[in-house]
């Protein structure tokens, strides 16, 4: 009975580590200004970031563009029931801003949905300029 206790124990643990996964967003924003005078000026940022439910995601780039994301694990029900835990897939809503907060882009009416590891490009052209977010989902 003692013997069990402490295997017991150990196994748990283990189970608890994987069971709590944290969402991490790999997040590349690629903004070109120029694109169709033939003079492309382009700047790019790379981040990876914690998700957390409540908050939303703010990247800004020295240019003024911003991104903002907010993601959270799909509501939809899995295909495979044999799974527990969250969904495979991850729900993202945004917006693109220029340098005077004016909305580019959004994508809050209309989600993205990406399974984990796979990856979404989100793109803004107009007026010589293109902002192109690329999304990728994954747990650590």
């Amino acid at each position: 009975m003692f013997v069990l206790k402490p295997i017991f124990i150990i196994i748990l643990s283990i189970i608890s580590f994987n069971a709590h996964s944290r969402l991490f967003l790999n997040v590349s924003i690629v903004n070109k200004k120029g694109i169709d005078k033939g003079l492309t000026l382009g700047s790019e940022l790379h981040s990876i970031e914690e998700v957390n439910r409540k908050e939303n995601i703010v990247l800004k780039m020295r240019s003024g563009i911003q991104v903002v994301l907010n993601a959270r694990f799909s509501d939809k029900p899995q295909e495979d029931t044999t799974l527990y835990g969250p969904s495979s897939e991850v729900m993202i809503t945004g917006k693109i801003l220029d340098d005077r907060n004016e909305v580019l882009k959004d994508f809050s009416e209309k989600p993205l949905y990406i399974a984990l590891d796979d990856s979404s490009v989100v793109i803004h052209s107009k007026d010589s300029q293109l902002v192109e977010v690329s999304i990728v989902p994954h747990l650590k």
